[in-house]
């Protein structure tokens, strides 16, 4: 399944270079946040990883995602599996919390579930809107192995604005991973049904970092996007393309 991804995301780029009827925007991070830059020539997709040792046992292991299930293989085994209740709609192998250990980067939709102290909160909490009509709220979740068992290294409250798609990438050659997102809002779900054919376009593109506790905004941009990709410019700056 990761193979068909990775071949998707350089099938993803060809499309936007060649029949894409807007011109393309690349965008390099700086530390004045997202900079648009003229796109370079001989630019190459960048590949998640397809496995990683997540176990430190000397076996790699590997993604599988279909259906909205995702499975943790070791040696054709199973070893994880995400909850019936989940609904994964990407899944990469990743390190945004800097340890030095692999993750699998979840993004999930599950039942919506407010804070414990909501319930001593006037209106339902703070949260009590992050979710949609059917009452699923959008959620970025880290697998890691951990205290001998695969378990959540991380998992954030519902979105306020739910993501569309992701990537993650070291932007700035730092040695750091930065999680790139195209988030929406939990109303498109009507939208797509009334105006698009498929899913309603991201509103804004924003770049993540890990603060040691979580995700902080680092850079954001407002627009509208479809899609987006990640690519390796000859000097091996890794740049964001989007139409």
């Amino acid at each position: 399944m990761l193979r068909k991804f990775i071949a998707l995301a350089a099938l993803t780029l060809g499309m936007l270079l060649q029949t894409t009827p807007v011109s393309l925007r690349a965008l390099s991070l700086s530390p004045a946040g997202l900079t648009p830059l003229t796109l370079p020539a001989g630019t190459v997709p960048v590949e998640p990883p397809s496995q990683a040792d997540f176990d430190h046992a000397g076996l790699p292991e590997h993604l599988f995602l279909a259906k909205g299930r995702l499975t943790i293989f070791s040696t054709g085994s199973p070893v994880w599996q995400s909850p019936p209740s989940w609904t994964i709609v990407q899944a990469q192998i990743t390190d945004l919390d800097h340890d030095g250990a692999p993750e699998a980067t979840l993004l999930v939709w599950r039942p919506f579930r407010p804070w414990p102290v909501d319930q001593w909160l006037p209106n339902g909490g703070r949260i009590a809107d992050f979710h949609d009509d059917a009452g699923n709220s959008c959620h970025i979740i880290l697998i890691g192995w951990r205290g001998g068992q695969y378990r959540e290294v991380w998992a954030g409250s519902a979105l306020a604005e739910p993501v569309r798609s992701f990537a993650a990438a070291d932007l700035n050659g730092d040695g750091y991973q930065y999680l790139v997102t195209l988030e929406g809002n939990y109303a498109d779900s009507r939208l797509s049904q009334l105006f698009f054919e498929g899913p309603a376009p991201a509103r804004a593109l924003k770049v993540w970092e890990w603060n040691g506790f979580g995700f902080t905004v680092v850079s954001i941009i407002n627009g509208t996007f479809d899609k987006l990709a990640l690519v390796r410019a000859n000097a091996g700056h890794i740049l964001i393309l989007v139409p």
